[in-house]
């Protein structure tokens, strides 16, 4: 009969901490999430936000009790325990039972009769009350964590407050990258800086400061990083230790109605293309190039694309297509 059955899952459920008896410790305080959005910089700086909430707290007219203690009725439905019996299937044919709080009367073993209940909360035992909570986003924190204010949540009668917690979202930022404790960033030089250096205030950083950035080792080329040490995220609890900042820089060349002077090309460095390789039928041809936006290459490249792959399942001209042999 217990064929295909785990019997660890039967010790499991059937010696449950709550079955029989009044077993086991409380269960611990529910939580309440709520999303927090917070910005590249709140998370860079750190920053003390209050929220305003309503939440459920326990009657003050009737101290949670639904009515007056002297109209007390044991409860019908768990017999005043507080707590009902339930019984949940843990293999074919054998069943566990566990205690659950119960609904009627939400674990006080006591209700009240309808034309006594209190006029402040109807019987509930509890009123919804306006609040503020204060939440510390420390410097270095992420998107997904999450804070927990304990005991900051709704309030029922006969159990813990639950537990507020709030969890980080990170809006998108138009500048600045994210990736653990790193940062990246795109900034853009001239082609003169490119090839001679430059030392200038490069980009605003996330907490205001102008950074200041110098490079004088080299050429730089479209696509290169600069990489500077500790200027990226700090850690949480240690901000003092940070991350990198890595540049992407852009070269921004000059444009169409630029004539450079001759003289230009006296001072840039000789370069030996190699000969392609020729026959006796080789000839040369001689083309000009005009220059496109590359916006225009992409679109044309992709209208390429799509009437190949139209052709080639029928949805155009040509429908149908053989394969040769081999």
């Amino acid at each position: 009969m217990f064929d295909g059955f785990d019997m660890g899952d039967m010790g499991e459920g059937f010696f449950d901490p709550h079955t029989f008896g009044d077993g086991g410790p409380p269960p611990p305080p529910r939580t309440e999430s709520h999303p927090l959005n917070v910005t590249l910089e709140d998370l860079f700086r750190g920053k003390k936000m209050r929220v305003r909430l309503v939440r459920s707290v326990i009657c003050k007219h009737c101290k949670g009790i639904g009515g007056k203690k002297s109209v007390l009725r044991e409860c019908f439905a768990c017999g005043g325990r507080g707590v009902c019996m339930t019984s949940r299937q843990v293999a074919p044919g054998l069943f566990s039972q566990a205690q659950v709080v119960c609904a009627t009367c939400s674990g006080s073993g006591k209700v009240v009769p309808d034309s006594h209940k209190c006029r402040k909360c109807k019987g509930t035992g509890t009123t919804d009350e306006k609040d503020a909570v204060e939440i510390h986003i420390e410097p270095g924190m992420r998107d997904g964590q999450k804070i927990t204010l304990s005991g900051k949540g709704d309030q029922k009668p006969g159990q813990p407050p639950q537990d507020l917690v709030f969890v980080l979202h990170q809006e998108a930022h138009s500048t600045f990258t994210r990736t653990g404790d790193d940062l990246s960033v795109k900034a853009q030089i001239d082609l003169v800086e490119a090839l001679c250096g430059f030392s200038r205030v490069l980009l605003k950083h996330l907490d205001g400061c102008l950074l200041e950035v110098s490079h004088n080792s080299g050429v730089i080329k479209p696509g290169d990083v600069l990489c500077i040490s500790n200027k990226g995220m700090p850690q949480e609890k240690r901000s003092q230790n940070r991350g990198d900042l890595f540049i992407v820089l852009d070269i921004k060349f000059p444009d169409s109605n630029w004539k450079p002077d001759p003289a230009l090309k006296s001072l840039l460095p000789n370069t030996n293309w190699p000969k392609p390789p020729q026959d006796d039928s080789s000839q040369t041809e001689i083309a000009s190039g005009n220059p496109i936006p590359l916006e225009a290459y992409e679109i044309r490249m992709r209208k390429q694309s799509q009437q190949s792959r139209d052709t080639n399942y029928g949805y155009g001209p040509g429908f149908g297509y053989t394969q040769e042999p081999g």
